[in-house]
């Protein structure tokens, strides 16, 4: 009884313990047959008549201890899984990234919990994906994207534009917050501009610098009108060489890489025409 009730309590402990547990009971139980067997010679014609009929009862008892434990290690089937119903979301509010024809690729939608006095702007902080100028009136960046001086962020509250001087409205639950790219001028609007994007990577020099600039793409631009437009690239006097990125001078062992869809340009690459989507890129890199 003590080696059944032990089986049971390891049939709900978990599947490898009742492995083991009816290992244990067979071996028990053979050792405990085994050793009526080896007395059988020593009883008498009636001693024997005994272990007949007891022997196909410990048999039976092993069976139904198997299907016992074979029924509790049955799988669970799809259909009686729990049902997790999906979070609630009443109580959040929607900050999404739309980056249109100017950065289709830079789409994003996330969700925030909601809370009593927040306003649009703690919402654009707490988003994790923008960061404000300092004087806080702007959108800097967007993850790692940053505009030249023909576009810039603007922001929507369920539809409508609100400017910086009201970022301080107070949101409510289910409010939408959009953060999308338009062009500076305020211009053309419904225009579908074409774009440019200027990648600045420090490589394994240093890994934490990367960042992207997009701007207008421009009929007839060149890499160097890309360099420029950017703010963060300086040449050098003669408009030949990249001296500088984002404040970063190579040092005499490394070197600033141009690339134009990931192939390195040559020496006087600066005046390569681009076409709309092109993206231009500086990487640091050691010189060879």
């Amino acid at each position: 009884m003590q080696a059944l009730l032990f089986l049971i309590v390891g049939a709900e402990a978990g599947k490898w313990v009742k492995v083991t547990a009816l290992t244990l009971f067979f071996i028990e139980e053979c050792a405990i047959i085994k050793g009526m067997d080896n007395r059988v010679n020593d009883f008498t014609q009636g001693g024997v008549t005994y272990m007949m009929k007891k022997i196909p009862g410990y048999i039976g008892l092993c069976l139904l201890i198997l299907v016992i434990l074979t029924g509790c290690t049955r799988e669970i089937q799809p259909s009686e899984q729990p049902v997790v119903s999906e979070k609630d979301s009443a109580n959040t509010i929607t900050v999404a990234i739309d980056g249109s024809t100017f950065l289709p690729d830079a789409t994003k939608s996330i969700k925030r919990d909601f809370s009593e006095g927040l306003t649009l702007r703690k919402a654009l902080l707490n988003s994790g994906l923008v960061d404000l100028t300092a004087d806080g009136k702007r959108i800097q960046s967007v993850g790692e994207v940053s505009l030249d001086s023909s576009l810039t962020w603007a922001v929507k509250l369920n539809g409508k534009d609100i400017k910086p001087e009201n970022w301080g409205t107070e949101l409510h639950a289910k409010d939408e917050v959009i953060i999308y790219v338009k062009a500076a001028d305020s211009g053309g609007e419904g225009v579908a501009y074409q774009t440019t994007l200027l990648k600045v990577s420090g490589g394994s020099i240093k890994p934490n610098l990367n960042r992207q600039y997009a701007g207008i793409y421009v009929q007839e631009c060149t890499v160097r009108d890309v360099l420029k437009s950017s703010g963060v690239v300086r040449l050098s006097e003669n408009n030949k060489f990249v001296v500088a990125v984002e404040n970063v001078m190579p040092r005499m062992n490394e070197r600033w890489v141009i690339k134009v869809n990931e192939k390195e340009l040559m020496e006087n690459g600066l005046d390569m025409k681009l076409s709309p989507r092109d993206a231009v890129k500086l990487e640091l890199i050691n010189a060879s």
